[in-house]
């Protein structure tokens, strides 16, 4: 009696539960990735509304510093969208003006401000 070894076809490729773990895995990685550029891109949103908030109250000082000695004034404006820019001179006693200016912009979770002063001897 002459048995045959049974001979198992060669395994090629991959099943199809391993495809789609492979599948579930790779759609994670860029579910991760996504979320990641996002936050890049409302980081550089807030760098953006920052970056025009203090152009706008540097210009705003440099042109009150150029008029020497100006009335004591209040101002606002909106230089950028999400920016609000409020301003203003004050005199003191001894004939020095104090200039003020605060910027406050829309950050990643709330609004963030800055506030930028200067003096002026008269």
């Amino acid at each position: 009696m002459s048995t045959q070894p049974v001979v198992r076809p060669s395994r090629r490729g991959f099943t199809l539960v391993e495809l789609l773990v492979a599948l579930l895995l790779f759609d994670c990685a860029l579910l991760a990735f996504a979320g990641n550029a996002a936050l890049l891109v409302r980081a550089q949103g807030v760098a953006r509304r920052r970056e025009a908030g203090i152009a706008a109250a540097l210009s705003t000082l440099a042109s009150f510093r150029s008029r020497g000695c100006p009335a004591p004034v209040v101002g606002q404006a909106s230089p950028a969208p999400g920016v609000r820019e409020f301003w203003s001179v004050r005199s003191s006693p001894d004939s020095v003006r104090m200039f003020r200016d605060s910027v406050d912009y829309q950050g990643l979770a709330h609004r963030s401000a800055f506030v930028i002063t200067s003096a002026v001897v008269c």
